[in-house]
């Protein structure tokens, strides 16, 4: 594999994630990358675009380990503007996103790239990203949040949807069309990306089981607000796919964003539609699951009450998006600049 043949690529490399995960993950995360088979210091630019979530000294630390480190500073900004803006800034062919709360198997970024060599007509390479299993707060997590256990498969697939922590795009594509950044959501806006050029435009996305990536699980303070935005995103993200299906460009932000000001049948419906879904085990995850281990079925019981939480946050979320759909994101952002 050390000798594949590859396309030319950048990496891109966000703080913003540290928000939710304890700040010693970013060490293990750039640990990961320096021990990749293809080595970080062989892409046109290593970016980490940093938001102000790690230190001064952390970042500097950094830079004096990891030569190949370039960090360009944008204090608040959001998690997809940091994503655009390094795609902006990179030269390589490929364009590799990866997050600070993640860490990676040492073949990932080959398996990335020596698909796009494979593959010349595709445009977008994901990895599957899954969490670790060390307590019975990540037990509940890995059986209810949503990123699923790993395929076990051997070869890329087709898929209909990416982890924006463990994904790539040829640049050329990727500049002519943009995740968007500036849509009224919290984190739904590369579902709605992927959903436009995938399902909607015939664009093929394809998966690499091999390109493994471990996504830390956010701490229990960070995951109340976490389930509240996910709930909130589901309502608005199905109201604004239902407007991309009638012809609506992706990036005609203002028609998007207008759409989530819901009449009152549409509210009824988004509400009925809130309680049908409520689904705080999902079956096909906790299989997955407990066939890995013979011992989560023993501590299953234990996580009973930790799912019911999360699923009645992710409800009590979608349910007041109905009727406030900007207040969740607010009292979000409040806090925030509170710390």
């Amino acid at each position: 594999m050390l000798d594949a043949k590859i396309p030319s690529f950048s990496i891109v490399f966000e703080t913003e994630n540290l928000a939710s995960v304890e700040l010693d993950n970013i060490y293990r995360s750039l640990s990961s990358l320096a021990a990749q088979e293809i080595s970080p210091s062989l892409a046109n630019e290593f970016l980490i675009i940093d938001s102000g979530n790690a230190p001064r000294e952390v970042i500097q630390e950094l830079c004096d380990k990891y030569h190949w480190i370039t960090v360009k500073q944008k204090l608040g900004i959001s998690y997809y503007d940091a994503k655009l803006i390094g795609a902006q800034l990179t030269t390589g062919e490929i364009v590799v996103y990866c997050d600070s709360d993640c860490v990676y198997e040492p073949q990932w970024l080959t398996c990335i790239l020596t698909t796009f060599y494979q593959n010349y007509e595709i445009n977008i390479v994901a990895g599957e990203t899954s969490t670790p299993i060390r307590n019975i707060y990540e037990l509940a997590i890995a059986l209810h949040y949503f990123f699923p256990r790993f395929s076990q498969k051997k070869s890329p697939y087709c898929a209909q949807h990416y982890f924006l922590n463990a994904v790539a795009f040829r640049r050329k594509f990727l500049l002519q069309n943009p995740i968007p950044t500036d849509l009224p959501l919290y984190r739904g806006n590369c579902l709605l990306h992927v959903y436009y050029h995938c399902q909607l435009n015939g664009e093929t996305l394809l998966k690499h089981p091999q390109a493994r990536a471990i996504h830390e699980p956010p701490t229990p303070s960070f995951i109340f607000w976490r389930y509240l935005l996910k709930g909130r995103d589901r309502v608005l993200k199905n109201k604004m796919k239902s407007q991309l299906k009638k012809g609506i460009n992706l990036m005609d932000s203002s028609q998007l964003s207008a759409s989530i000001h819901l009449t009152w049948n549409q509210k009824i419906y988004m509400l009925a539609q809130t309680f049908i879904k409520i689904q705080p085990f999902h079956f096909k995850q906790i299989r997955s699951v407990l066939s890995q281990n013979s011992h989560y079925l023993l501590l299953f019981p234990l996580t009973t009450f930790i799912i019911l939480w999360f699923e009645l946050l992710y409800t009590v979320g979608s349910i007041i998006t109905c009727f406030i759909p900007n207040l969740l994101l607010k009292l979000y952002e409040e806090k925030e600049m509170l710390k």
